[in-house]
């Protein structure tokens, strides 16, 4: 009898514990509708996001700066049904949730994705969502924002007859865009190709891009989004392939192209050097983790055109035949151990011959090492080694001035308006104390009198080597 009412009375002890440490805990959540919550951020805004994939994953950081525990009653999406945002709370994903709770002077991280249906729009699209928290019965929101962008989706795809790119919509590409040869590719001004994750456009046949100042043909990588809140993926160099020309291609042209971010830019493949594979205008190669221009045994003319910072080299030249007029050439590369030049040129590839002839007329060639200029030489003294440079500022071992070194500034140059280490921006505009100001030759400038950002060059008389021309005003 006595066994039976211990457990009896044990039974009530317990029962009875249980409710007071529940009705304790009860109490230990704040009731006082002043006791609210903080956020990292009142508005969350994510870069453009293409229809139909959907953005990388931003957060935001919920704070109960009080002393005694909240009850989020509920936190929701007030747009659900149209917004396209979804949120990831302990991960759970979902659009709606109750009874979270949060500690004292304690926080939580709440996860948000979108994912925006298409649009049939060629401009992107704003759209608008609330996260709504209640809280004893108050309700605080953070706004959230995405401009939403139709797409055009390539995977895989081959091009077997002339086509015309335009700039409506953007084009994203999968798994390289080909052009077969004997057909023709031709991008309009404003035409902007997105390229996911080691894509690439493979050129068997012949691209025209014709951008104009202001309105470039673009090259990039897919990812809209930020490696840190400073840094955008797009900075980041090899982001996706690069631009490969084959032997069989020829008169390929980008005027005011922009192609950066690539594991390279441009490389050219062997061919016949007595027709032109590629001409390059007012167009800039930027960021790559290889080669910027690699140009094998093929004739190119390059001109007002920047290219710069690459891993390896900006401008590798193996045999061919090749002039290079009012461009800047130049290596800042931050992101690794540099394994190049910024201009290198050769005859010679350890196995095959190939004749060289490589001019440059009012360029500017620099970078961070002490020499910027590298190449090797064929012993054969029947292989044709022939370069010519003129009126252009050198970071290399100076050399007395002869019939192929004509009016050279011999200088390691980084006078800029802007040169990044901690952003990874670039300015290669030069600044008021940059030698290559004044230095060009005015009878070759008057074939190109307008820089890459459209500036006269001959207003003075005295135009700068390079691809930009120095005003009173800049920095």
């Amino acid at each position: 009898m006595k066994k039976i009412l211990t457990i009896v009375f044990l039974s009530i002890m317990i029962s009875g514990l249980s409710t007071l440490f529940h009705s304790c805990n009860e109490e230990s959540f704040s009731t006082d509708s002043t006791h609210l919550l903080t956020f990292s951020q009142d508005t969350l805004s994510f870069d453009t996001v293409f229809t139909t994939i959907g953005s990388a994953t931003a957060q935001i950081k919920v704070y109960n700066p009080n002393n005694k525990p909240l009850l989020i009653s509920s936190i929701m999406l007030a747009n659900a049904a149209n917004s396209g945002f979804k949120v990831n709370i302990d991960g759970q994903k979902g659009t709606q949730f109750a009874d979270v709770e949060i500690q004292a002077k304690d926080s939580m991280h709440i996860f948000v994705e979108v994912k925006i249906n298409p649009l049939d729009r060629d401009n992107p699209v704003l759209i608008k969502d609330s996260l709504v928290f209640t809280t004893n019965g108050v309700k605080q929101d953070v706004k959230l924002m995405a401009y939403g962008q139709d797409v055009i989706i390539l995977k895989g795809k081959t091009i077997n007859r002339d086509s015309t790119f335009t700039s409506n919509r953007p084009i994203l590409i999968y798994d390289s865009l080909k052009v077969s040869e004997g057909a023709n590719l031709n991008c309009e001004a404003g035409t902007k190709l997105y390229f996911h994750d080691k894509a690439n456009l493979l050129l068997h046949g012949t691209i025209n891009a014709q951008g104009t100042l202001g309105n470039p043909v673009l090259f990039r990588g897919d990812r809209l989004d930020k490696m840190f809140t400073n840094l955008p993926y797009d900075r980041v160099p090899g982001q996706w392939g690069g631009i490969h020309i084959y032997s069989g291609s020829y008169n390929n042209r980008f005027d005011y192209a922009d192609i950066h971010s690539g594991k390279y830019g441009i490389l050219c493949d062997s061919s016949a050097v007595d027709q032109n594979k590629l001409e390059m205008t007012n167009s800039i190669v930027h960021n790559v983790e290889g080669d910027g221009l690699s140009l094998i045994s093929c004739k190119a003319a390059i001109s007002n055109c920047q290219i710069t910072n690459a891993g390896k080299n900006c401008v590798n030249l193996l045999g061919g035949d090749y002039t290079f007029t009012h461009c800047t050439i130049a290596d800042f590369y931050s992101w690794g151990i540099r394994k190049g030049v910024a201009l290198t040129y050769s005859n010679y590839n350890g196995k095959i011959d190939y004749p060289v002839k490589a001019s440059f007329y009012n360029c500017l060639i620099t970078g961070t090492s002490a020499d910027e200029i590298a190449g090797s030489k064929s012993d054969k003294q029947n292989v044709s080694f022939d370069y010519y440079f003129s009126h252009s500022l050198i970071n290399s071992k100076e050399e007395p001035a002869s019939d192929v070194l004509v009016n050279i500034t011999w200088a390691k140059e980084n006078k800029f308006i802007y040169i990044g280490k901690d952003d990874f921006r670039y300015d290669f505009r030069p600044d008021s104390l940059n030698k290559a100001i004044n230095i060009a030759d005015p009878e070759i400038a008057r074939n190109y009198p307008y820089d890459l950002n459209g500036r006269y060059r001959l207003k003075d008389g005295k135009p700068d080597a390079g691809c930009y021309e120095w005003e009173s005003g800049d920095k």
